[in-house]
């Protein structure tokens, strides 16, 4: 539901019951994953007592996806001795873990790497990691300048993906399981008071002001269809002649899903590993030859552009791949909004058509 309502499975919790209930689960050997406060940013990261944990308003620096594609990580090793060949895959992590915190639109980019690593034949070590992670989003009661959740279909209190959902009322919390999951993982919270009307009246005030701080129009699902059928319009070397390459967009994308694989080693041993990559490096797509199918910076945002907005929206029921955090539009050096280029290119096609 866009706008949380009163629910009868719902715990109302103070500050000090809230820690106490994380405290619980740390005390059960999960590892907690949630916003803290390192060297000026606010991360997540895993924490060891609930005191660690920032709730302030407003996104974390990065996303918690690579709590699940890790920025690094080994797939496997190898040894050879003499004609024998032995493979080793790394010990999985058998302990259940929990995202705190989350905000929603961080929960969406976490179901966009779903589709991306778990549709067809699954990535095992993504499989593995998600189905032994549990999801606390957390509601948003103000929005940043550069948000545009709403304009690609999500929310403030967006609910898809959550395990349970956490709304601030005042200096108080609600508390809400979504899945059996989510209820679990609240179990020991059973027989806590529920919330009263005038709490969840509070709670969805919050939402509410949130809400009425975007004002970006919705970007429409027939643009999928648009964008791509203008791939050679010329307006595309403009807006994409201010990237700079550095891709700052896509490290700090939440739904971003590109790597790279390595192999590091000798004739004896070695292990290959993947690393996040970025379709904006001009290295990304060049070939041993040396040719380079997207050789200008140009073509390279065109493609970051249109594999949110167009191919992928096209293979997924109309969803956009963007999921309106606007970390993109924040951190980049020059100012571009990908937003803005695709309001952009739209409406120029409209004009040329």
């Amino acid at each position: 539901m866009s706008h949380a309502g009163a629910d009868s499975t719902a715990f109302r919790l103070t500050g000090g019951e809230l820690t106490e209930w994380l405290a619980g689960l740390l005390r059960e050997g999960k590892r907690v994953i949630a916003p803290v406060e390192e060297a000026g940013l606010r991360l997540f990261r895993p924490v060891t007592s609930p005191e660690q944990i920032c709730l302030a308003p407003g996104k974390t620096r990065l996303s918690p996806k690579d709590s699940l594609f890790p920025k690094n990580e080994k797939l496997f090793s190898y040894a050879v001795r003499g004609d024998e060949v032995t493979l080793e895959t790394p010990p999985a992590e058998d302990r259940e873990q929990v995202l705190f915190g989350t905000r929603p639109c961080d929960v969406a980019g976490l179901l966009r790497l779903d589709t991306v690593f778990l549709k067809g034949a699954p990535d095992e070590q993504y499989a593995a990691r998600r189905s032994r992670t549990a999801i606390v989003s957390l509601a948003c009661e103000s929005a940043e300048p550069e948000c545009f959740c709403t304009a690609v279909g999500g929310g403030p209190a967006a609910e898809e993906g959550s395990d349970v959902q956490v709304l601030a009322a005042g200096e108080l919390w609600l508390v809400r399981p979504l899945t059996a999951k989510g209820e679990a993982l609240t179990a020991a919270l059973r027989g806590r008071t529920a919330p009263s009307q005038e709490e969840w009246a509070q709670a969805r005030a919050g939402i509410e002001r949130a809400e009425a701080s975007l004002r970006q129009n919705p970007v429409a699902r027939e643009w999928a269809a648009v964008l791509e059928a203008n791939f050679d319009l010329p307006l595309w070397e403009a807006v994409g002649q201010r990237c700079v390459g550095c891709s700052i967009c896509n490290f700090v994308c939440p739904s971003c899903s590109c790597f790279d694989v390595h192999d590091g080693g000798n004739a004896f041993c070695g292990e290959r590993c993947r690393s996040w990559d970025s379709c904006t490096f001009a290295t990304f797509t060049r070939h041993g030859s040396g040719h380079n199918p997207r050789p200008t910076q140009p073509s390279r945002y065109r493609q970051r552009v249109l594999h949110k907005f167009a191919y992928y929206p096209q293979s997924n029921a109309g969803e956009f791949m963007c999921v309106g955090c606007g970390r993109c539009v924040r951190h980049c050096p020059v100012g571009l909004s990908i937003y803005e280029s695709v309001n952009q290119i739209v409406s120029a096609a409209r004009e040329q058509s």
